[in-house]
């Protein structure tokens, strides 16, 4: 089965002795990029998951995480 690999152009690829590929190389800005974007994506998953959650004022939100 022969293995399709996107390129996005800026990356290399460190294969084993079969040639299957087992590390890629980033630019430090292109792998910062992907980064923030995982670190956004995920925090709008905890924005949507907080959606409907009660609403604390700051001394009941000390409060709720000093008891949790």
């Amino acid at each position: 089965m022969k293995k399709v690999i996107q390129k996005l152009g800026f990356e290399k690829y460190i294969t084993n002795r079969n040639g299957d590929v087992e590390f890629v190389v980033l630019p430090v800005s292109k792998y910062n990029e992907m980064v923030e974007l995982i670190e956004d994506y995920g925090l709008g998953l905890a924005i949507k998951e907080a959606e409907g959650e009660k609403n604390y004022d700051k001394d009941e939100a000390i409060k709720y995480l000093e008891n949790a």
